[in-house]
């Protein structure tokens, strides 16, 4: 038996099955029956999938690409062959001060009697593949386990602070705003609010991993979860808090968990000191209804707003989301760098691709990076920065420097050429954030 990378095919054959496969996976307690509830997808989300073969397919190969380097519909397949799948996500993420194309990975799943043989693995080499036949040189994802994911060659972007508090913890002066303006609930059928929302998410969020949302991604995956609807709510200073005065939202669950209920805000943003102020006193004005509210930042700043953070307050700092390099040429080539004449050359360790399993030269030109391989008996008496690929990956989005990795074990030179290659590509500031779930 053989397996097939293949695009699995929206419609009442091939969908049961690959939403049966996700829901037991992610949800066991609903169980592996049959699930064919419709769940409208963003067009962003492209479902993958390894389906088992009796052997060469009709065309006598067993992955074909077609359509820009993406694999053929799994029309060539019985639907309940699958045995692993998952989903690429078309991201256009801030990196380096410039959106650049990024390959969300997401919903690995295989049922449990499939376990253990290999199959994650290989579905993740058939994704790494497609992205970089397709031009995009990183992938992305948030994983159920860091060390898991390390091993394929990924490598952390950032962590995470989750904050918990009661209502009244923000009767704080650094938490009540000093203008009037309006509260609203948004609506994802309203084209008017997805657009105000688009717009604000582009002025609120100048960190790096930013991801550029379209209006399907709002609706979809903002407003609602993958099992539920989340309540969004805006502030403007327009009067009714309308569409062009939207300066702060938030995207929230209620949860009942027996000890009170606990709003957990999964989302938000504000373009401004005084549109976060009413940001958090939206939240404050829960108090009558909410035991706990729950708030997710890149930091631990939130802590300066409370009335006194030593009070019923709880904070954990979470390990975030991972990325990888799948084409190391191109990930490090139109780079911006303050560098203006620094040169590197780096071996990279990448034992899963040989493309990516070399000698690279880095350099400068017109403030961008460039790069490109060394050949094989070129350029060998020049000192090397040996780097494995997780350490690269990270280097390359800015979460940590290559001096940092060299003391992680991460990265190994001199001195001299450790530093060159911190000044080509610098710890970014602010810190990158990747806040997207998908």
């Amino acid at each position: 038996m053989s397996l097939a990378y293949r695009t699995v095919l929206d419609d009442d054959e091939y969908r049961p099955v690959y939403r049966c496969l996700l829901r037991y996976a992610f949800a066991p307690e609903r169980g592996p029956d049959p699930d064919d509830e419709p769940f409208e997808q963003p067009a962003e989300v492209e479902p993958r999938g390894l389906y088992e073969t009796a052997g060469e397919t009709s065309d006598g190969d067993p992955h074909p690409k077609v359509d820009a380097g993406r694999p053929r519909d799994a029309t060539d397949v019985p639907p309940t062959n699958l045995v692993v799948a998952g989903a690429l996500v078309d991201f256009r993420m801030r990196v380096r001060g410039a959106f650049r194309p990024v390959g969300g990975v997401t919903a690995i799943a295989s049922p449990p009697e499939r376990r253990r043989r290999g199959h994650v693995g290989a579905l993740l080499d058939h994704m790494h593949e497609e992205l970089r036949g397709r031009d995009v040189a990183v992938a992305a994802l948030w994983p159920f386990s860091h060390a898991f994911y390390a091993r394929f060659g990924y490598g952390r972007t950032n962590d995470y602070l989750i904050c918990e508090f009661p209502p009244d913890a923000l009767d704080a002066p650094a938490a009540t705003p000093e203008t009037e303006g309006t509260f609203r609930r948004l609506s994802a059928d309203d084209p008017d609010d997805v657009d105000a929302l688009v717009a604000l998410h582009e002025r609120s969020t100048p960190e790096p991993l930013a991801v550029a949302r379209s209006p399907d991604w709002w609706r979809l995956r903002v407003f609602r979860t993958w099992t539920t609807e989340r309540f969004v709510y805006g502030w403007g200073d327009g009067g009714d808090g309308g569409n062009g005065g939207l300066r702060s939202y938030l995207a929230y669950r209620v949860e009942d968990e027996g000890e009170g209920r606990t709003l957990a805000v999964d989302y938000w943003g504000a373009a401004d000191e005084e549109a976060y102020r009413h940001l958090l006193a939206f939240l404050r004005n829960h108090d009558s209804q909410v035991a706990q509210i729950r708030f997710l930042a890149s930091d631990a700043s939130l802590l300066d707003r409370l009335a006194d953070p030593d009070e019923d307050v709880t904070t954990k700092v979470k390990p975030g989301p991972m990325v990888r390099v799948v084409d190391v040429e191109a990930a490090l080539s139109g780079l911006a760098t303050p560098a203006s004449d620094d040169r590197v050359v780096l071996s990279v360790r990448d034992p899963r691709y040989e493309w990516n399993d070399g000698r690279f030269a880095v350099g400068v030109e017109g403030g961008l990076t460039t790069c490109r391989a060394v050949e094989a008996g070129r350029g060998e008496a020049e000192q090397a920065v040996d780097i494995d690929v997780g350490a690269l990956s990270r280097l390359v989005v800015g979460a940590r420097s290559a001096t940092d990795l060299a003391t992680l074990g991460g990265v190994d030179g001199d001195a001299e050429s450790v530093a060159r290659l911190d000044a080509l590509l610098p710890v970014e500031t602010p810190a990158p954030y990747l806040r997207e779930w998908f």
